[in-house]
């Protein structure tokens, strides 16, 4: 636990450092690298999509889980968060003052990628599996899929918090795990190195969201515009990406996103139809059930700046 919360103040102190003091837009989390995190901001960003709005947006991320983020939203130092939906959901029902707005990808952009040699689920047996963390989202996504597939967690195989996506596919690489849920980006670069598919979880689980979008209760009570604003500029960048992927990974580098365009490209093709700020109460209802929470999704999601944004363009 003290290391889990060193890690947090760390980190807090980090994001803190990261925006001038005299900043008076919106600072939004990312809990990610992932060009399935940052892309449709950094779209809204360079397409001017934000500034339409009225909106100055400006992003921290913080490659870890979510947590973290969760940590990051409830100390004010982000306004807004896109994270994990199962930490967010967690961390508001141990009373964080957050609330859910919107949706980011409605399902898992993970593939569980296998070891050189792995060949099928069954080859998982006795073996370790890499997460990010306690309590992220990649943790249930391993999780339950496996268990859909038969196969449960202690009994079958080890599951092993490793850290953020890179850190991942270096364990991955060397041995250290045996397999890891990897986004679609870096799904594409290991794959053409020999590196086997053993499950599309997303497929697996199409049903939950993957990440959402929540913001501190404060804000969004005293700035329902602003909150529509980012939604309305976000629904804007994820029709552009749809409707032209080509531009959308020039206007993704052109921003500063690391990776190779071509990969990420590539990459498009899995997951480019996820991106929806529409979320709905039934798929929070739905993963409310499975993680173990037994509370109405009205609890956590206020539909009133989906359907502000929405309505009002």
């Amino acid at each position: 636990m003290r290391q889990i919360l060193l890690a947090i103040f760390t980190l807090l102190m980090v994001a803190s450092t990261a925006r001038p003091a005299e900043f008076k837009g919106v600072t939004m989390g990312l809990v990610s690298t992932s060009w399935n995190t940052q892309l449709p901001q950094a779209v809204a960003q360079q397409a001017g999509f934000f500034k339409e709005q009225g909106l100055e947006v400006r992003a921290v991320t913080i490659a870890s889980g979510g947590p973290i983020m969760m940590a990051l939203l409830t100390s004010g130092e982000a306004q807004v968060v896109i994270a994990g939906a199962v930490a967010i959901l967690r961390g508001i029902a141990s009373g964080a003052p957050a609330v859910i707005v919107g949706g980011q990808l409605d399902k898992p952009d993970y593939a569980l990628i296998g070891a050189k040699g792995l060949k099928t689920l069954a080859d998982l047996k006795g073996k370790v599996v890499g997460s990010t963390g306690a309590g992220s989202f990649s943790e249930f996504a391993v999780t339950e899929s496996l268990r859909l597939k038969g196969l449960i967690r202690d009994r079958d195989y080890t599951l092993l918090p490793v850290g953020g996506t890179a850190i991942r596919v270096a364990a991955l690489q060397a041995g250290r795990i045996q397999a890891a849920p990897l986004s679609s980006g870096e799904r594409v670069g290991v794959e053409e190195i020999g590196f086997p598919v053993l499950l599309e979880i997303g497929k697996t689980l199409p049903e939950f969201p993957f990440t959402v979008i929540a913001a501190t209760k404060s804000f969004a009570a005293s700035n329902p515009d602003k909150v529509a604003g980012i939604l309305r500029a976000l629904d804007k960048a994820n029709a552009l990406i749809q409707k032209d992927k080509d531009a959308a990974v020039q206007l993704g580098k052109a921003y500063g996103l690391r990776g190779e365009p071509q990969v990420q490209r590539k990459a498009l093709n899995y997951v480019a139809d996820d991106f929806n700020v529409r979320l709905k109460k039934d798929q929070l209802s739905a993963l409310l059930n499975v993680i173990g929470i037994k509370k109405a999704p009205e609890e956590f999601f206020d539909e009133s700046f989906l359907n502000r944004a929405l309505t009002s363009r």
